[in-house]
Parts: structure tokens; sequence; C-alpha cells
């Protein structure tokens, strides 16, 4: 896939360093949340949603937003482009009776830099900057608190 790095970061906004850093990750993070809607419309249009990454790209490209395989496939799409290691992770989602939902329900992204990191543009009303991928340490942002949990099934 040939890439469109230019238009992708008009599309979110974003004109800082393009260079693998943690500084640039949050910068890209913040823009491509602030820039690019969590929204499903195709979903409950019962419109086909070819999941590839280039399908998604294409839709951000075009000024739609999506929801999270969309926006984390295409972001995961500009991160490698600039030469961050990337890796997608399959998420669950608490859900209010305590259950979770089932496996691969939720798309989000690890980076490593100096350290890993936890990006996700794709939950709605998540996180504004990537969260330290570092078991049970309380990270605070606007007055919310996020803890990441080690589980025998993997982190939470």
């Amino acid at each position: 896939m040939l890439f469109d790095r230019a238009g992708y970061l008009r599309r979110i906004g974003y004109a800082g360093a393009v260079t693998p850093s943690l500084e640039t990750l949050r910068g890209l993070h913040l823009a491509h949340l602030l820039h690019v809607p969590f929204e499903n419309l195709d979903i409950g249009w019962k419109r086909h949603i070819v999941c590839a990454q280039e399908s998604f790209v294409s839709k951000v490209l075009r000024g739609r937003g999506g929801f999270c395989y969309e926006l984390n496939g295409s972001f995961a799409a500009l991160l490698c482009d600039l030469c961050f290691q990337v890796t997608l992770l399959s998420a669950r989602v608490p859900r209010p009776d305590g259950s979770e939902s089932p496996e691969f329900d939720h798309l989000t992204l690890r980076v490593d830099l100096e350290e890993a990191w936890l990006a996700d543009v794709g939950f709605g009303d998540s996180f504004r900057e990537p969260l330290r991928l570092e078991p049970e340490v309380e990270q605070r942002e606007d007055g919310r608190s996020y803890r990441v949990t080690e589980l025998e099934e993997g982190l939470r």
C-alpha cells in the first residue's frame, strides 16, 4: 500500500515532528482524537465493511471517522509509515455487569519506544495521551485515573 503521509497528517491537523519519539506519539495521538471522530454509522446502516488497512486509511482520508478497527488500524498505518514499532492488540471491554466483551471485540495498539506504550484512538471517550504499559502504576489525566493490570491471561 502506498501511504499518503502528507494527506493523513493534513487530515489530523498535525504539523509537528515526525521522528519516532514519545513527544511525536503524544502529538499524533491527540491530533487524531481531535480530528477523526469515533463513529459506527456503517454498522448501523448495515454497510459492508472491508477489514483491510487500505480501506481504513481511505475512509479516514475521505473525511470519515470509524470504529476501533478502522481508527486504530489507520493510525497504526501512519505510525508504521513514520517508522514506529507497532503491534496490534486484541482487547476486551469491561461491561457494567462486571463481565467482559468477547476476545477481538476491540483493537488497540502497543507502540514500543524506550518503553512500551498503549495507544488507542478508537475508543470514544478515552485517554488523550498514550498510557505506559507498566502494570499497577496509576496514570492520571484530566481528573481520571488509568491503571494497567496484569492478569493470568494478559494485561488489562
